[in-house]
């Protein structure tokens, strides 16, 4: 017996474009109350949306308005043509979060973070929360790549320091470290950089100077103020931008860098318990010089990224500015040798705030961090001993043997 023939199939409100137009150019006309209302809760948020609607005399179901801002469950959006939507963002408070296109031209796509600190391990993290907000959703703001490039011509927040590293390595730590101290302002490998890093790096095309500008620009919009004062501004890397350490070097040729490596077979043994996409074939790959998108993934693919990302490094080490830092001299040479490299004299206050970062574990902050607490090496497989004995472990021996000339 079929029970359900006579249900009616459900179907979700469908929101009027009208109004929604309506609720755009309302919202659209008061840049604070498009910051009020972006610092409310999302359900908060669209009940704040609907009254704005019937004060601006249409009517939008609260129902209809999040079925309009409900993002496409399999992603498929990300693919559609992206319409600019003006030359700057409406606030202050709006960041860079991707790049897209209109079908004619690059564009950068914004969302607000409504004040949000950026201190979580990862930019990720924020970046998320934000782009989800009903009034991201609803603006879905959009302007010409280009428009980066002139904020990247103005020399508008050069970076403080640059942090590089080979993957697993105390990274978290130290960029958790360094944004600690009040004042500093920590990217932690933000997917909107890396997105116009890899855009750079494929168009050779491009005039260098073009390509220097899109970089400072998309640094100078990432790191701005909104509204709290920035003393130091520093963008830890993905593991895989070694691969145009001189790109970035042109980018910021003023500016300290560092490069984190650690122990292969430890390094390894932590990529065979949790694999990272880093390491899988891919333009992540491409980047270091592996551009094998048929090869077969696996602990010996991950040990030949990892060896090409800290072959890079090596190879630009004498590039001026760096400085190469072995993950078991950690936490001590955060002091002795990071702080001093940027330039950073703590006060009594950034000791305390330091010193209570390190005590912590980066990525899980209700443990302490130890660097030998990780499970020891002699635990290793045999599989990860033969993947670093093929790979890694000649590239980070060649580190270790620069390390005792770089920097110092």
């Amino acid at each position: 017996m079929d029970h359900g023939s006579g249900i009616p199939p459900y179907q979700p409100p469908i929101p009027d474009a009208a109004a929604i137009a309506t609720l755009r150019h309302a919202l659209l006309g008061d840049g604070a109350l498009i910051d009020r209302i972006a610092a409310l809760p999302r359900d908060a948020a669209i009940a704040a949306l609907c009254e704005l609607a019937a004060a601006s005399g249409t009517a939008v179901a609260p129902e209809a308005l999040v079925q309009f801002l409900r993002p496409d469950p399999l992603g498929l959006d990300r693919l559609a043509l992206r319409a600019v939507t003006g030359d700057h963002p409406p606030s202050e408070q709006w960041l860079p979060v991707g790049l897209g296109t209109d079908g004619a031209q690059a564009v950068v796509e914004w969302a607000h973070f409504a004040g949000a600190p950026l201190d979580d391990p990862f930019f990720e993290y924020p970046l998320r929360k934000a782009r989800q907000h009903p009034v991201s959703r609803l603006l879905a703001w959009r302007t010409p790549l280009e428009r980066l490039a002139l904020a990247g011509e103005a020399g508008e927040a050069v970076l403080d320091g640059l942090v590089f590293h080979m993957s697993r390595c105390g990274s978290t730590l130290v960029a958790q470290a360094l944004g600690a101290m009040p004042g500093h302002l920590v990217l932690s490998e933000p997917a909107p950089f890396d997105d116009l890093l890899q855009f750079c790096t494929a168009r050779a095309d491009l005039p260098l100077e073009t390509r220097v500008a899109l970089l400072r620009g998309m640094a100078a919009a990432l790191a701005s103020e909104r509204g709290a004062p920035v003393r130091r501004r520093f963008l830890k890397t993905d593991c895989w931008h070694a691969g145009a350490l001189p790109l970035l070097r042109a980018a910021f040729p003023e500016t300290p860098w560092i490069f984190l490596y650690r122990d292969p077979v430890e390094v390894l043994m932590s990529h065979e318990r949790m694999p990272g996409g880093q390491t899988l074939p891919g333009p992540h790959a491409a980047m270091v010089g592996i551009a094998e998108p048929g090869a077969r993934p696996g602990l010996d693919f991950a040990a030949r990224v990892l060896a090409a990302i800290c072959h890079r490094a090596a190879d630009h080490a004498g590039i001026g500015g760096g400085m190469l830092i072995d993950y078991a001299q950690l936490p001590e040479a955060f002091l002795t040798r990071i702080l001093p490299h940027f330039g950073i004299m703590p006060d009594a206050a950034d000791a305390e705030c330091i010193a209570q970062a390190l005590r912590r574990d980066a990525k899980q902050p209700h443990q302490s961090f130890d660097p030998h607490q990780r499970p020891p090496r002699q635990r290793a497989s045999a599989a990860v001993i033969a993947a670093s004995d093929r790979h890694l472990a000649p590239a980070v021996a060649r580190l270790r043997a620069l390390a005792t000339r770089i920097g110092d």
